[in-house]
């Protein structure tokens, strides 16, 4: 296995760039370049570089660069070095995060459609007449056939106009076939998945309507990180 490929999969399983550089043994100056050519091959994102440090790591590499000098001895004493600063610092500006956001939600939206459409066929059927009509409430299809009329140009379903909160609405009413298949976070109980999904529905407003001035957190960022991680990784059949 080529040693960039090695370097990315210790990344994915939870390491940071100084732990990386101590399971292959090699600098981390050297990791990092690994990592960075992953970025730029288009198989890892910025965004994983950073949330790769934990939020206490991140924490000690946040006050040590607000410091007037580098306290290197804190730094190794939380298992950390100059280099995971530097590029601690390099990533943290808004500007790195947006077209990580904005992929992230729009995963988020493609998984979940498609697990909602292809969960009412597979119960329901394929016909106009069962998953649309049986499994999406009349005043829902009515907002979408609303929305697609208006639509200058339009998609051929008007299934593509639901709305996050309205597919929220969509699995609360059809709990019993989507339960089964939710990620364990949500199988137990439908109200946090709705909490979730108006947060979710929150800060797809905020990102896709940026003259609006919305803001969105670092906290944010992660929430959508991990729903688009656990509704990509269902298996839609």
């Amino acid at each position: 296995m080529a040693r960039k490929y090695e370097a990315e999969q210790l990344l994915r399983q939870g390491f940071c760039p100084s732990e990386i550089a101590g399971q292959m043994g090699i600098s981390v100056k050297s990791v990092i370049q690994y990592l960075c050519t992953q970025v730029g091959e288009g198989s890892l994102r910025l965004s994983d570089l950073y949330f790769s440090w934990t939020p206490e790591k991140r924490a000690i590499l946040k006050r040590a660069g607000q410091e007037s000098y580098v306290d290197d001895r804190t730094l190794s004493s939380n298992g950390l070095c100059r280099e995971d600063l530097k590029l601690f610092e390099s990533l943290r500006s808004r500007g790195v995060f947006k077209g990580d956001m904005y992929e992230y939600i729009s995963e988020a939206e493609i998984a979940l459609h498609q697990l909602v459409r292809a969960t009412l066929q597979r119960v329901l059927g394929v016909e106009e007449t069962g998953w649309w009509r049986d499994g999406i409430p009349s005043n829902i299809r009515v907002k979408c056939a609303t929305r697609r009329e208006e639509d200058d140009q339009p998609c051929e379903a008007a299934y593509a106009y639901t709305t996050l909160i309205e597919l929220s609405v969509v699995i609360s009413k059809n709990w019993a076939m989507f339960q089964p298949i939710l990620p364990k976070e949500y199988a137990g109980d439908k109200r946090p998945l709705e909490r979730d999904l108006i947060r979710l529905n929150g800060i797809r407003n905020a990102v896709m309507h940026p003259v609006k001035e919305r803001t969105w957190t670092e906290s944010d960022f992660e929430f959508v990180r991990r729903f688009s991680g656990l509704f990509k990784a269902i298996e839609v059949v």
